[in-house]
């Protein structure tokens, strides 16, 4: 439960962050960014397009070291925009995002009171491929969650 816990967490933060930041549509209109838990929407036509501009929180691995001991679960945020200015700037957009998300958690690592962001954190723009007029970068980020503890340990 404390992975579902986490990601409801981060998709709360990240709307607060972004609350007062408009990004360009498909439809050339600007808009709030779309956040979601997981994946992306159904597809209502064709393609994606409605669902940009984007980030999804992921879940990653929940790794245990022990009992009695903290968890961590990893979550990767992946960030979608469009742009077809010919300026090119998408990348730079996308930068501008992972910086101020990069930031937001570097200077307040404690989420709910419960959750404890650990290292590495790491942000990366996907230029293996020319997807323009779509851009995107991604946040991968190890949490310190709660310990599940041993309950079938017996005495005498």
């Amino acid at each position: 439960m404390t992975p579902f816990v986490l990601q409801d967490a981060l998709v709360a933060k990240l709307k607060r962050l972004f609350a007062d930041s408009e990004y360009m549509n498909a439809r050339y209109e600007m808009v709030p960014l779309n956040i979601y838990a997981q994946n992306l929407p159904a597809k209502n036509e064709q393609d994606d397009r409605d669902h940009f501009p984007f980030i999804t929180v992921r879940f990653g691995e929940t790794t245990d070291q022990g009992h009695e001991v903290q968890s961590s679960c990893s979550m990767l945020l992946s960030v979608g925009i469009f742009d077809e200015s010919l300026d090119m700037q998408g990348e730079r957009t996308i930068q501008n995002i992972l910086q101020r998300i990069r930031h937001a958690f570097l200077t307040h690592p404690i989420l709910d009171r419960m959750f404890e962001l650990d290292f590495p954190l790491t942000c990366s723009l996907f230029d293996e491929e020319d997807l323009a007029p779509y851009f995107f970068g991604y946040v991968n980020m190890t949490w310190k969650i709660p310990g599940i503890s041993r309950e079938d340990v017996y005495f005498g």
